[in-house]
């Protein structure tokens, strides 16, 4: 961790080019791809660079990342209190609860689209609570339902709810933005490991890494894990923040009142308020149109051999048909990408090519398999967009 470093950084020439990209960030050609990959200790879910996969959420500087002992002893007292509140979620995240059985974590950890959504089902996600290095998890919850989520260049955040909620909460600050130079800390689960302290680092401005407009940069110690652990000002002990992933010198974080979330613990946002009554219906209906939802991009690989797995699958929630960019780079007539639609329709790749499928019925499922010899590198998703239509697909 390098702590609130407000000097400019002499970086090699790989990293300066990279930076070159980052800046993208903000500007609507994003370079940030959601992956998921088997870790060491189970599922992670991810936010990398499209152009360079491997450039994730790292440590930066020197590793102060502190695995939390059962009771808290290692860790200022002042923590103690807060330590239950932190969870590992089931696809690779961390979540962290604010009270009223309410979890805070990142968009991208449900592959939020790219404009809000609302009531998105989440069967199957279990959070399990004070998971750490001498002490097994006190509870385990089911996600009910992702009351609001998002993933865009300007914001990365899900809120949702459980069915049995924690002791123990973390309280919220929605009154402003923190401030530039505040004192920071983290909670989570890198690498999926037990509890680990991130130690303390400070909020810097969102241009510092090329973020969005309703984001910030900060160096606190990160690994893929990490992805939704809530930002916490140091002082307060209050969030502040949601972290959603970095590159090396820069990690970042949205603004917690750049989320809606005090629609659902009162009042409203600047950037989401609450919604307004709708208007009385005119006399002349609207045509019907189709709803477009844009879904990240996800990047999968390298593969192991005999391997067998489910890599996407879109669900009728989503609509009627989805449309997407597949890119493989597989081993030729050995290795299998297999794509399912809701029409019984079933397409089989393999080899290294790109194949583009438009308004496939849904539900559809996109998965992988391989043989017992020669690797397979790499499986993308690209330019998903799910339609919903009350008219006929073409």
């Amino acid at each position: 961790m390098i702590r609130g470093q407000t000097t400019h950084l002499t970086l090699g020439a790989s990293l300066v080019a990279a930076a070159a990209v980052f800046t993208a960030c903000g500007t609507g050609t994003t370079d940030r791809t959601v992956r998921r990959i088997n870790g060491p200790n189970g599922p992670l879910t991810f936010v990398s660079s499209f152009v360079n996969p491997d450039q994730v959420e790292k440590i930066i500087g020197t590793n102060e990342l502190t695995p939390v002992l059962k009771d808290g002893a290692n860790i200022p007292a002042k923590y103690g209190p807060l330590i239950d509140a932190f969870g590992k979620i089931s696809m690779g995240c961390t979540a962290t609860h604010i009270g009223n059985s309410l979890v805070l974590t990142a968009g991208h950890c449900f592959e939020a689209p790219e404009k809000r959504i609302n009531n998105k089902p989440c069967a199957g996600v279990t959070v399990d609570w004070g998971y750490r290095k001498d002490k097994a998890a006190y509870l385990k919850s089911k996600c009910l339902m992702v009351l609001a989520a998002e993933l865009n260049d300007n914001r990365d955040y899900a809120i949702f709810r459980v069915d049995q909620a924690p002791t123990a909460k973390v309280e919220i600050d929605l009154s402003a933005k923190a401030k530039t130079g505040s004192t920071l800390t983290i909670f989570g689960h890198p690498q999926l490991r037990p509890l680990e302290w991130s130690q303390t680092c400070t909020l810097e401005d969102a241009s510092r890494g090329g973020w969005g407009t309703d984001e910030f940069s900060h160096q606190c110690d990160t690994e893929p894990g990490n992805s939704g652990s809530t930002i916490i000002d140091d002082n307060s002990l209050k969030v502040v923040g949601i972290h959603d992933g970095g590159r090396i010198p820069w990690n970042y974080g949205t603004f917690l009142v750049n989320t809606p979330l005090a629609e659902f613990v009162g009042g409203s946002t600047p950037t989401n308020p609450a919604p307004t009554p709708a208007p009385a219906p005119t006399a002349r209906p609207t045509p019907p149109s189709d709803t477009i939802v844009k879904l990240p991009n996800r990047v999968f690989g390298p593969f192991s051999n005999n391997s067998k797995m489910v890599l996407s699958s879109f669900g009728v929630e989503l609509g009627s048909s989805v449309s997407f960019d597949i890119v493989v780079d597989v081993e030729e007539g050995y290795d299998f990408v297999t794509i399912k639609a809701g029409d019984n329709l079933r397409f089989e790749i393999s080899g290294a090519q790109k194949r583009h499928f438009d308004r496939l019925m849904l539900p559809v499922e996109i998965s992988f398999r391989s043989d017992e010899a020669g690797p397979s590198k790499r499986v993308s998703v690209l330019n998903v967009q799910a339609r919903k239509s009350s008219l006929p697909n073409p």
